[in-house]
């Protein structure tokens, strides 16, 4: 007998057709099929009058056709081993396709995009496809595997920021195909920057007791105004000082304004937090930190806070006496250091020694109006004694800063000031008179114009500077930048005075000349757009370009690692490291190490951090997460074989160079190298 189903489902009908042929073993349910749907679970109904089944295909789910011979009788007798029942299930529902992140039109600060569909389902991509005159789609696909709950993820690591079209369609384990489906997206991963013009400026003194700290925002979306009043943290001494916030949309100016009147002569900080700036992308902004001090006096601003000397000479005799003092600077008291022909014949330079910081801390106690120099009173702090032409002094202070000078805008802390020349030959030929450029540094202008100095200094030619102590909001990265510290810590120095360590031969491969010339040949702010080159990198690990808004494409500032004034750490190293993923650092006299080097003929023992504290040192960095200037320091490879193969050296080891560990660890520490295993 023949058995015919009609079936509606073309995909149905041959699969059916075939179950009802072989169906020969008794009247067992053999086979089972059914749709996921379970539409009309029902048995179907069988004309045997006409040898013919007729089979209502909207009801088919189970099929038992009986079993004849060839004379259209039953058997009388069943099988005795039917075959075991099978079943056969058709998936008749197309799977779907959704997005998660990111839905249509919105801003994506990843290039990552997730979605759902099937368990385990194909997802077929498109990214920046067309589609022609008639739908179809022109481009190339890529497929990515969904999970076991559904979930699909596409990483593209070669997305551009801007706008893109993404198309995507799921492939289930069955062949059924979902509905393509298309989304537009804007990629913005670029994070909100704060301009380096904030005002008060870095370290700016005599602020108004009533000031309005303002910042402006580069960004190319619109900011999130309801985290604005979480945009400017106002401290002073880790006091929160409240206040009220406006925002100027069109400029992107935020303006913060203390409820009260600030204290007179008190250092502030300003923190930018990351969570109050955050754009349409939900990018936050990279932070920053600053400080400024107050005018020392309720409304009333002084150019030169020691006092104006032309209008009253008594104020010279606050730190001079005429009759009784015994040193040329007629400074009151002479000191040890003051007798001393060399630094290196002072073990050290305490405080109690130094007599014109007596002065100074006089009224720069924090008892007063004057600002109180921040660590003053920590562990280590910088005793140096040098004068401006580099021989020693009495005064630590004057080291860096001169008391004398009036204060401006781009010297608001009144440091250490130069004029450099370049004297004409003469002629006849004066052997006594120099011919290269010379600065007073070097040389002062007095020790051969005693009578006529101020008229030279006058002179068109000559060139006054300040030297520099640039930190984030200014500096660029060239060594004119931290020439206030490398004028003592250089190759010079050392020499003469074996205590200072020489460290401007780490940071002379950019300089001012070499900016200007740069900028000759590739046009004005050039030098500040460039990308750092090989041979840049090859010079030093610490040379990077911020990514935070700051103007810095060049070495590392001193203050990053170092506290200016003082620090209970050694080496004045800093308590805490970074910008971001911030790490507390400690390093006591215990944490390190005496290495006897020879200098000048003589042996000298001199400290550094022991192997275990410089790799900590490092690693406050060098950790995947810290970062600065929205630079993350490189991650320490664990798995690196020369790691494994040293995993208890000092970083200095490999990464810095020299005769002496002294020298290794200095050239790591501020001009890291590729990693060079010693012979």
């Amino acid at each position: 007998m023949r058995y015919r189903g009609l079936l509606h489902k073309t995909k149905f009908q041959v699969l059916v057709i075939l179950v009802l042929c072989i169906q020969l073993l008794g009247p067992q349910q053999l086979f089972s099929i059914s749709t996921v749907k379970g539409e009309g679970i029902t048995e179907p109904a069988i004309d045997d009058s006409s040898n013919e089944t007729n089979v209502n295909n909207e009801e088919l789910t189970d099929i038992e056709p009986p079993v004849t011979d060839d004379s259209s009788n039953q058997p009388d007798v069943l099988v005795e081993n039917p075959s075991p029942q099978s079943e056969l299930t058709i998936d008749s529902i197309l799977p779907t396709i959704n997005f998660i992140k990111p839905k249509h039109g919105d801003y994506l600060n990843s290039k990552i995009l997730e979605g759902t569909t099937e368990p385990s389902a194909t997802v077929s991509i498109c990214m920046d496809c067309t589609e022609d005159s008639e739908g179809v789609i022109i481009g190339s696909w890529v497929s990515v595997q969904a999970d076991s709950t559904g979930k699909w993820s596409y990483q593209d690591p070669e997305l551009t920021e801007g706008n893109h079209a993404f198309y995507a369609k799921a492939i289930d384990g069955e062949g059924g195909i979902s509905n393509t489906n298309k989304i537009t997206f804007i990629v913005d991963t670029l994070r909100p920057q704060v301009l380096p013009d904030v005002f008060p400026k870095q370290d700016m003194t005599q602020v108004s007791l009533n000031p309005a700290i303002k910042v402006k925002i580069s960004d190319a979306t619109e900011l999130n105004e309801e985290e604005i009043n979480n945009s400017i943290n106002l401290t002073q001494n880790g006091t929160k000082v409240e206040g009220t916030f406006s925002y100027n949309k069109a400029t992107k100016e935020i303006t913060y304004t203390p409820l009260e009147a600030l204290s007179p002569g008190v250092k502030y900080n300003v923190f930018i937090s990351p969570l109050g700036i955050i754009d349409a992308a939900e990018n936050s902004a990279f932070p920053r930190i600053w400080s400024f001090t107050t005018v020392g006096i309720k409304s009333e601003k002084h150019p030169n806070p020691h006092g104006s000397y032309t209008n009253n000479v008594d104020t010279c005799g606050n730190c001079h006496s005429t009759h009784n003092a015994k040193d040329a600077n007629l400074l009151t008291t002479n000191t040890k250091a003051e007798t001393t022909q060399t630094l290196i014949e002072t073990e050290t330079n305490k405080k109690e020694d130094l007599a014109a910081d007596v002065f100074c801390m006089s009224c720069h106690d924090g008892t007063v109006v004057a600002p109180m120099p921040e660590n003053s009173k920590a562990v280590h702090t910088h005793d140096a004694a040098v004068k401006i032409d580099g021989t020693p002094s009495g005064s630590s202070c004057g080291s860096c800063h001169n008391p004398h000078l009036e204060q401006s805008e781009n010297n608001p802390n009144m440091a250490q000031d130069h004029i450099t020349y370049k004297h004409q030959p003469s002629n006849p030929v004066d052997p006594n008179k120099p011919t290269e450029e010379i600065s007073s540094k070097e040389q002062l202008c007095e020790s051969c114009h005693e009578n006529d100095s101020a008229e030279k200094i006058a002179h068109a030619d000559v060139k006054y500077s300040v030297f520099k102590y640039s930190k984030s909001s200014t500096a660029t990265g060239i060594y004119e930048d931290y020439e206030l510290c490398l004028r003592c810590h250089n190759e010079e120095f050392k020499s003469k005075y074996n205590k200072s360590a020489d460290i401007a031969s780490h940071y002379n491969n950019l300089t001012e000349e070499i900016m200007k010339q740069y900028e000759k040949t590739n046009g004005p702010s050039s030098f500040a757009k460039r990308e750092i080159s090989v041979a840049e990198e090859s010079f030093s690990g610490h040379i990077i370009k911020a990514q935070d808004g700051s103007p810095l494409v060049g070495q590392l500032p001193c203050a990053e690692c170092h506290d200016t004034h003082g620090s209970n750490n050694i080496k004045q190293l800093k308590t805490s490291l970074g910008h971001e993923g911030i790490q507390s650092f400690a390093a006591l006299e215990t944490d390190s190490k005496t290495v006897k080097v020879l200098m000048e003929n003589k042996e000298l023992e001199l400290s550094i951090l022991s192997e275990s504290k410089e790799r900590e040192f490092c690693l406050a960095c060098h950790n995947g997460t810290t970062a600065i200037y929205g630079v993350t320091g490189q991650i320490y490879d664990v798995a690196l074989n020369e790691h494994l193969a040293y995993p208890s050296k000092a970083c200095s080891y490999c990464h810095g160079r020299g005769e002496s560990e002294v020298e290794k660890a200095l050239s790591a520490a501020h001009a890291p190298k590729k990693g060079l295993v010693p012979n």
